[in-house]
């Protein structure tokens, strides 16, 4: 076993303590809008550290260790492309702040106001299908990771029983069992405050972590292994890896154009998409989450370099030999590649930061997996049965059927794991199942947004096409190599860009050939804008700088998200300069191999000293609006329709909108004076 008493003394309290935690969020979930998006009420900070909790798993952290160990620092550099679109989408509040004003609890909502209940239905089943088989590997590969982390043995015994117990099959029950406790108590309340908390610690972890790394391994000795592998496969020069495989500039330039394209068409963690104050708050979330991300960014690609250097530095022969002796037993060369770096952490991190990092992953595996149980279950329900059923439900039988739902995922998920062979790499394996949703999925919203022509058999067809293109992409590349015996030319990522393309020519195309002119769709009742505003817009500043326009700093920012918002963009756009800078020296001047290893030890200590004050910043915040968050639930007045459901498929006037909403504030009034 390779963790001490130490070790697992941290494990124990931290899980012990996070228990307690769970138990004071379950009392404040009182309705169906509480279970589904915590009523609309999260703060930036709770939003942003509880969000990107949920979209980090295990899963996610052995993917950059597969990634990082292939390629070095390249997916960093070649990130920086699309820094332009991160501002673009965050600032303008594409796609997000449009979502948000539709005033949808679900993406699938959104889909029937906007098409149809039948296409919604469609939508929610293809959805809930590529979720929970995209999500069906997660369990598996935290398990693989606790196992060979912690030196677990493949099988235990327990006295009196006649057979042994295999440790995979216990430690995944144990996960999905704990994550499960958390989300059936409170649903998105439990789900974003215990996963606030969890973020909260991780943050001050990642720091701890990376700080041990730098003072263990010298970046000389981090340059020098780094410098072993191939000329173009180098681990330090981006512009120098023609010789690797999947991983090259391709994969992170569709990376851009799918992160722009799909933005919000995963719903792994949806609950999160509808749970801000306001529209803004959720623009503001997801702006100051480029800062909340470095921590962790700087910890997952130190914890992979420290690995390549143990398995490559001549002072570290002895442990490299114990490392490979363990790889050696593990059967397929997936789970191979996936577990070498936990292995080699756990073979050279101190007593103490192996448990640290060990309760860090065992968060993380909460998190994601209570985020995504949450997710694909309420999807079933809201999106499926509750528009096929086309009857109102009581808020007790509609709470008791989304706990029976997230259970059925679990369910699956742990099946999934157990039997489903791991072939492919994570990323690679994420990019083919996504496809299946987010090729035609993402036509389907930024039309339905944006465009007043896009149709109803324009949002079929893109839906479609996706599918049998993801589908597609699972089949024929097994096909082709039990015939062929080498691997299909043509990888996941590319045939997920393919079916991107494909899926908005279509949606084009069909829009115009099913469109009238006369029929085109009121965006603005369902966005709530113009005569259908309910006027609660921010107070406006008084004067806008046309800069801050371009730049979609709109009236809606007070000062201080002013300062925060420029903050971002002049650090966002200061490693952007660092880019053109960079392909410039590499292009023209060939930039040497020396000065790259010194631009990357900068980028090194910048991140740790920005991480130091961010990561205090957001503790605070999240903090704040946790308390804030239980103040507003307290006082919250549930309204038993909000459940998800279209109710009005006939246009009001704005008199009769205007009459109902007076007549609504005069209830609420009355309600909160008696």
């Amino acid at each position: 076993m390779n963790l001490s008493l130490i070790d697992w003394t941290i494990i124990i309290v931290a899980v012990v303590a996070l228990r307690f935690v769970s138990l004071s969020a379950s009392g404040h979930m009182k309705g169906v809008a509480d279970f589904l998006s915590a009523n609309r009420s999260a703060g930036r900070y709770l939003l942003t550290i509880a969000g990107q909790m949920g979209g980090t798993g295990v899963i996610s952290f052995i993917a950059m260790f597969e990634l990082y160990y292939a390629v070095g620092f390249s997916p960093i550099w070649w990130g920086f492309m699309s820094i332009p679109v991160g501002i673009i989408i965050l600032l303008t509040g594409w796609v997000f702040y449009r979502f948000r004003e539709t005033r949808a609890l679900t993406l699938a909502q959104f889909f029937e106001m906007r098409y149809s209940r039948r296409f919604r239905i469609f939508a929610g089943i293809l959805c809930w299908i590529t979720g929970i088989l995209n999500f069906g590997i997660f369990p598996a590969v935290a398990a693989r990771f606790f196992i060979h982390f912690c030196g677990l043995p493949d099988y235990f015994h327990i006295p009196g029983l006649y057979f042994h117990i295999s440790t995979f099959a216990s430690i995944m029950a144990l996960d999905l069992s704990l994550a499960l406790m958390f989300v059936m108590m409170g649903g998105q309340v439990s789900v974003m405050i215990t996963e606030c908390v969890q973020g909260i610690f991780c943050g001050f972890a990642f720091i701890i972590i990376s700080a041990v790394i730098l003072m263990k391994l010298q970046w000389p000795s981090i340059v020098q292994a780094l410098n072993t592998a191939p000329v173009n496969a180098s681990m330090l020069n981006p512009f120098q890896t023609s010789q690797v495989k999947d991983f090259n500039v391709w994969f992170f330039m569709i990376g851009v154009f799918g992160a722009f394209y799909g933005y919000m068409t995963w719903q792994g963690n949806s609950g999160f998409n509808s749970a801000a104050r306001t529209p803004h708050e959720q623009k503001m979330g997801g702006i100051i989450g480029i800062l909340r991300n470095i921590p962790q960014v700087l910890m997952t690609l130190l914890l992979t370099i420290a690995a390549f250097a143990i398995m490559h530095l001549p002072e570290f022969a002895n442990k490299a030999a114990v490392i490979n002796n363990t790889l050696s037993h593990i059967d397929g060369e997936a789970i191979r590649s996936q577990m070498l770096v936990p292995v080699a952490l756990a073979n050279f991190l101190p007593v103490g930061i192996k448990g640290l990092l060990a309760t860090v992953m065992i968060f993380v595996s909460f998190t994601c997996h209570d985020t995504y149980m949450h997710s694909w279950g309420t999807i079933f329900i809201q999106d499926v049965y509750m528009p096929i059923r086309n009857r109102p439900l009581d808020p007790e039988e509609h709470i008791r059927l989304l706990r029976w739902s997230i259970v059925g995922v679990a369910v699956f998920s742990f099946l999934f794991s157990l039997l489903y062979p791991q072939t492919l790499k994570i990323l690679m394996f994420m990019a083919i199942t996504g496809t299946i949703w987010i090729a035609g999925s993402g036509a389907a919203i930024i039309g339905g947004l944006y465009w007043k022509r896009g149709t109803t058999a324009a949002a079929y067809c893109s839906l479609v096409l996706g599918a049998i293109m993801g589908v597609t992409g699972l089949v024929l590349p097994q096909i082709y190599k039990s015939h062929y015996h080498s691997e299909f030319p043509v990888n996941s990522q590319w045939l997920y860009f393919i079916a991107m393309c494909l899926a908005v020519v279509v949606y084009v195309v069909v829009s115009l050939l099913t469109g009238k002119k006369e029929q085109e769709f009121n965006l603005e009742r369902m966005l709530h804008r113009g005569r259908y505003s309910n006027n609660e817009a921010l107070p406006k500043v008084a004067k806008q700088s046309v800069w801050l326009k371009i730049v979609g700093i709109s009236e809606e920012f007070s000062f201080g998200d002013r300062v925060i918002a420029i903050s971002i963009v002049v650090w966002n756009f200061s490693w952007l300069a660092v880019f053109v800078a960079g392909v410039v020296m590499s292009v023209v001047f060939h930039a040497g191999g020396s000065l790259w290893a010194d631009f990357w030890h900068f980028y090194i200590w910048a991140y740790f000293v920005i991480s130091v004050p961010v990561t205090i910043w957001f503790a605070v915040g999240g903090v704040l609006d946790i308390r804030a968050l239980f103040n507003t639930l307290k006082t919250a007045i549930r309204d038993d329709t909000d459940d998800g459901r279209v109710i009005h498929q006939i246009e009001p006037t704005p008199i009769e909108e205007s009459i109902a909403a007076t007549h609504h504030h005069v209830e609420q009034r009355t309600e909160v004076e008696s």
